[in-house]
């Protein structure tokens, strides 16, 4: 199944939270570039969810505060 970059975050401990909440909502997801952005910083970590989920993993964004995180075209803010 495809996967789709919905989001890019800045801070790595921001994805903390956002994996919390995928986990909870059992939505499979992927981080990309998790590991390069802990070392050197603004590379940014690109989160990726199957095509079904995206629509709940976007809103999970919105609702968990990290609306201005998301990727044109699922409705950055």
């Amino acid at each position: 199944m495809k996967l789709v970059e919905i989001a890019t975050f800045t801070f790595p401990n921001d994805t903390n939270v956002l994996e919390s909440l995928l986990q909870a909502e059992e939505i499979e997801y992927f981080l990309k570039d998790q590991n390069c952005s802990a070392i050197v910083p603004g590379i940014g970590t690109s989160l990726e969810v199957k095509e079904p989920d995206v629509e709940r993993a976007v809103e999970l964004i919105k609702q968990a505060g990290f609306g201005s995180y998301i990727n044109h075209p699922f409705g950055a803010i």
